[in-house]
């Protein structure tokens, strides 16, 4: 039995809470690996107390199946375990997952043992009996070392235009959400996508297929919009013959038929209570039924799903259901607008007018600063969708030659900041209204940033989405 010099968290003795440390949604995942169960259990409370989300295996074996079902950030394991050592196990770990952080503990303190840990790649060596609080330091030293490689991997992408299978960008933002598609396609883990129309959500959810082991697998697309009402269960699951009227042969329903791979249900938010039962089902139990079979049968799928509604504010009215949303809801991707991310308009302009160009055998057309302007101005409702499709349609009007702010929808032709016509409290010269200086004051600040909203934003103090709101009110393009 290992022994515990301290559980002290604090210099007072006092627990300290994991909200202090850590937000809930940044809680990092620590694997703790030891064949002692007391320790075991030990450790996870003590971390748990501090706001890690903490995970025990017993065996490296066991270590090993979690890793392939869950992202970990920390592993903490036993060098002396059966079967398979600590140092077996950390081999393992870097060949299957290159990016977790391994903390090995021993009971024989040698400096070779520490030297030949850091050497076979582990990110630091404690001895037992355990100190918990240098335990905790140092899982705060790996934890934070991790974030700064994040910061660092994005800085660097961020110094070029990145393209990530078929997605590009160079906000911040994105190549955030590149990195975590990255990490989270390894695991089979649920993904829920969400974002305004137009988003990209198909696109990231082939990224998440692509990128992961099921690459080679089969990857079906579920629209759940568009299953008929009637037949729903048949589409999703598939039927035998003679099941009902005009079930005239056995059908393939689009799990079976994704089995093994990935399936992608999107508008999810508007499946029907009946499905969302069923699919519920379907994510406990690993299991389908045709319509009109007596037979179950175990599938092997990742399901990722994507909506553009809000599923848990649907789920507090009731018309989505709760359960269904927290199974569904556990590697989330929140796609922003495009009108939050103007940054990425120029390379995202680049990128479709060189497909176009391809596609319909025009000549290389380039886009004029007026009307590179105009784009970076408009909010875009459709966002991405609505920029391809305009571009596609300018490359037509323009016939090979540069693109021009005549050869774009009268929407997108917008005046100059601060000439579009005049509100009713304007018409009258010195008018004194607070309605009337604050719309002014949003045009000043649009003019010394050049138009550029997000900057525009900062100067006045405001959130984007709240200056993005002024900005309908006043009629201020």
């Amino acid at each position: 039995m290992a022994t515990i010099e301290s559980l002290n968290g604090t210099p007072n003795g006092t627990p300290a809470s994991g909200a202090q440390i850590l937000a809930a949604r940044e809680r990092p995942h620590v694997l703790v690996v030891d064949d002692d169960p007391d320790l075991a259990s030990v450790l996870d409370v003590y971390l748990s107390e501090r706001g890690f989300l903490v995970s025990q295996a017993h065996s490296a074996e066991a270590a090993l199946k979690t890793l392939a079902a869950t992202p970990v950030d920390v592993i903490i394991t036993d060098v002396c375990m059966p079967q398979m050592t600590g140092f077996e196990l950390l081999q393992h770990v870097r060949e299957r997952v290159p990016d977790a952080d391994m903390l090995l503990v021993t009971a024989h303190s040698s400096v070779k043992d520490a030297v030949q840990a850091i050497q076979a790649g582990a990110a630091d060596y404690i001895e037992k009996p355990v100190d918990l609080r240098r335990l905790h330091h140092t899982v705060q030293m790996i934890i934070e070392r991790r974030r700064l490689r994040h910061r660092v991997r994005i800085l660097e992408l961020s110094e070029r235009p990145t393209e990530f299978e078929g997605m590009v960008a160079k906000s911040r933002r994105m190549l955030e959400i590149f990195s975590f598609i990255e990490r989270l396609a390894r695991y089979p883990t649920t993904a829920l996508i969400t974002g305004e129309s137009g988003t990209g959500k198909e696109l990231v959810a082939r990224a998440l297929h692509r990128r992961s082991p099921l690459a080679d697998r089969p990857f079906v697309i579920c629209n759940c919009s568009a299953l008929s009402p009637g037949l729903i269960e048949s589409e999703l699951f598939g039927h035998v013959k003679g099941a009902f009227t005009g079930a005239d042969r056995d059908h393939k329903g689009l799990f079976e038929a994704a089995n093994g791979g990935t399936i992608f249900l999107d508008e999810i938010g508007e499946l029907p209570a009946s499905a969302q039962v069923k699919l519920l089902r379907v994510l406990e139990n690993r299991e389908i039924r045709r319509v009109g079979s007596p037979v179950s049968m175990g599938v092997d799928i990742r399901v990722v799903a994507a909506t553009n509604r809000n599923l848990a504010q649907m789920a507090r009215a009731g018309e989505f259901r709760e359960d269904l949303f927290y199974r569904l809801n556990v590697g989330l991707i929140e796609l922003p607008p495009l009108r939050e991310r103007l940054d990425d308009v120029e390379l995202l302009c680049q990128h479709f007018m060189r497909q176009f160009t391809e596609k319909l055998g025009v000549e290389d057309t380039r886009l004029s600063p007026a009307a590179l302007d105009a784009f970076q101005r408009y909010h875009w409702p459709g966002n991405i969708r609505e920029l391809s499709n305009i571009l596609e349609r300018a490359l037509i009007v323009a016939r090979g030659a540069e693109i021009g702010c005549d050869h774009l929808p009268s929407e997108i032709r917008a005046p100059a900041v601060g000439s579009d016509s005049a509100s009713p409290e304007e018409e009258f010269p010195g008018d004194l209204s607070l309605r009337a200086a604050e719309r002014e004051q949003i045009r000043r600040a649009l003019d010394s940033a050049g138009g550029r909203r997000v900057a525009a934003a900062r100067m006045l103090g405001l959130s984007r989405r709240t200056l993005y709101r002024k900005l309908d009110k006043y009629g201020i393009r």
